[in-house]
């Protein structure tokens, strides 16, 4: 059995009505994406017009990292929006920054008889009691991004680097500098030599719009979650770190 001229007429009727649809539908989608970015920036501008998320207080015992993450989320929001974003915890030796900031927690001292690690040891506890795991800020913050980006009506192009500040200089953590001859060299620079990696020196540099770009430094593109996840935790193995009462790895600088 054939279809007639009318069925087809009907069809063709039907798929341009669903466009239409489809049509109003994505406007009133980018309506509310605009309403949802102004109602963030207003929200973002209660908390102050440079955008900084600062804790004035100590984390409190009973605060875990579910929470101390939910406290700086909505700045992930504003990097899908367009907008420059960071996240710095900063604090006295032995605060727990390390350990809030870096994946699945840290080594810590075995001094168990002193009181200040007694101390420091209840603290944590408590921090990371009723969470899920004891997983960072930073790679929560990885992970959001690539949710929200998969919700969001746009495509994004994600590129990951890692760059460490001690005492004034410049380390790229992707790009160890050998070592020893034996040392492996990371895929992404195999085409260069021993010699030449040397000369890849980082330089701070601003942008014609006034932005902070660093030269040479390494942006490998990131398809998900799990593989940016592995490269910062092969960034994490070349951070300068040392060892102080509460953490045998603390770092030792801005990264």
């Amino acid at each position: 059995m054939q279809p007639t001229k009318s069925d087809t007429d009907d069809d063709g009727d039907s798929i341009s009505k669903i466009q239409d649809e489809l049509t109003v539908l994505n406007n009133h989608i980018n309506q509310l994406n605009i309403k949802r970015r102004q109602i963030l920036n207003e929200f973002l501008d209660l908390k102050g017009n440079i955008r900084v998320f600062c804790r004035i207080r100590p984390i409190a015992f009973g605060e875990n990292l579910d929470e101390v993450f939910t406290e700086v989320e909505p700045i992930i929001k504003s990097v899908i929006d367009g907008y420059n974003a960071c996240i710095f915890a900063y604090g006295q030796t032995g605060t727990g920054k390390t350990f809030t900031m870096s994946p699945n927690g840290t080594h810590y001292a075995e001094d168990k008889n002193s009181t200040w690690i007694k101390v420091f040891n209840l603290r944590l506890t408590l921090l990371t009691e009723g969470s899920a795991d004891t997983t960072g800020i930073v790679p929560r913050a990885i992970e959001a991004l690539f949710k929200q980006a998969v919700d969001c009506n746009h495509a994004f192009l994600i590129s990951f680097s890692m760059l460490e500040i001690y005492m004034g200089h410049l380390k790229d953590l992707l790009v160890p500098k050998p070592t020893k001859a034996t040392d492996p060299m990371p895929p992404w620079r195999s085409f260069l030599t021993r010699s030449k990696i040397s000369k890849y020196s980082l330089s701070i540099q601003t942008d014609p719009k006034g932005g902070i770009e660093i030269d040479n430094l390494v942006a490998i593109k990131v398809n998900d979650f799990n593989q940016a996840l592995r490269l910062y935790r092969l960034g994490c193995r070349f951070r300068t770190t040392a060892s102080t009462n509460s953490n045998l790895t603390s770092s030792r600088s801005h990264w």
